[in-house]
């Protein structure tokens, strides 16, 4: 039953991520809920339930972005694994402790993508591409605690 809470929980954060309101966007910058979920799914989840979280979250990313490659369902599950590495080796109940992991998180998702993007063959200016690396990592690290509350209620 679980399951299908967070398979529910993954939809509802992949339609929230993708009619995000226009006036709550900044410098053409959306939160990313569905890292933060995978990332999140480590702190309340057992680490089978959390890799499968992140890899249905990258899924759902992934169709719903241009692009042939699963590039999120490959990087979701890596910051899945290495956030689970992470909290076995320091405390993670502090909630300033999960805020850096995810905004650490973010960071890093953030340049593996924009790199994947210049790989590609795309250009991206220089500051365009710090834009896009500073301003969703942060924004969504200020939103999660709102994910940290969906998680923590399906599990209970």
């Amino acid at each position: 039953m679980k399951k299908a809470f967070l398979f529910l929980a993954v939809i509802i954060l992949s339609i929230l991520q993708l009619t995000w309101p226009g006036f709550l966007v900044f410098f053409h910058c959306k939160p990313d809920f569905l890292l933060v979920f995978a990332v999140s799914a480590v702190f309340y989840l057992d680490f089978k339930s959390a890799l499968m979280a992140a890899v249905i979250s990258g899924l759902v990313k992934d169709i719903s972005l241009p692009g042939n490659l699963p590039v999120n369902t490959i990087l979701f599950s890596l910051w899945s694994y290495l956030v689970y590495r992470l909290s076995q080796q320091i405390s993670t109940d502090s909630h300033y402790v999960r805020l850096a992991i995810v905004l650490i998180a973010a960071f890093f998702n953030n340049i593996a993508t924009g790199l994947w993007v210049i790989n590609s063959g795309n250009t991206i200016p220089a500051g365009i591409f710090i834009r896009n690396l500073i301003i969703p990592s942060v924004y969504s690290t200020i939103l999660s605690p709102l994910v940290f509350k969906l998680i923590k209620k399906i599990t209970a």
